[in-house]
């Protein structure tokens, strides 16, 4: 959807630029994709092998500390949301079992209504399954916000409402978060280890 070859003055026709818009979009729905569907697949895998032989892990601990949590990564969540959480969680008193099930569904739910790739949704994903994002280039987690926030600039406005694009600079963007997920990929695949 790139140019085979980059303009070293900037200029490129309307057709390249929308190109690169669409270039734009399609990796974010793939980075997004990724995310949920590994963050998903791990938890899957860990509350598996706990119910097969009740072994516990990092993974399912810090999964349970984003459920008591309220799954809120910032302080983003207002009393309601939290108090309809909470709700939800009446009659489980008589098993761990129970608890794991609960969260789980909520855990899929929250995936499933998840909408990009900003930190507050990479958190949302990654948290609970235990990825310490002190381990992770701070930079890339925030080029990752910001590419989220290009993102929508394509998607929700026209094309004379947006900034320009350079589809060389898209090029390198790209490049960049894709070095970032492949460490994180390194370090899921660490984890989903314990799980095999």
């Amino acid at each position: 959807m790139l140019p085979s070859t980059f303009s070293p003055t900037g200029n490129y026709k309307d057709r390249e630029l929308d190109r690169a818009r669409g270039y734009r979009l399609l990796v974010h729905a793939e980075i997004e994709s990724y995310l949920e569907d590994i963050s998903k697949d791990t938890v899957t895998k860990a509350i598996s092998k706990w119910k097969n032989n009740k072994t516990p892990s990092s993974l399912l601990i810090a999964f349970l500390a984003s459920y008591h949590s309220s799954w809120s990564v910032n302080n983003e969540m207002t009393k309601n949301e939290i108090i309809d959480i909470a709700k939800s969680r009446n009659n489980i008193k008589d098993s761990v079992e129970e608890v794991i099930n609960l969260a789980q569904t909520q855990f899929i739910k929250r995936v499933k209504a998840n909408n990009g790739i900003k930190e507050k949704n990479f958190k949302t994903l990654i948290l609970p399954i235990g990825i310490d994002l002190c381990d992770l280039d701070a930079t890339w987690i925030t080029n990752l916000d910001n590419f989220g926030g290009l993102r929508g600039e394509v998607a929700h406005n026209t094309k004379r409402a947006t900034s320009q694009i350079n589809p060389q600079d898209e090029y390198i963007l790209v490049k960049s978060l894709l070095a970032g997920l492949e460490q994180l990929d390194r370090k899921i695949s660490s984890i989903q280890r314990q799980f095999a």
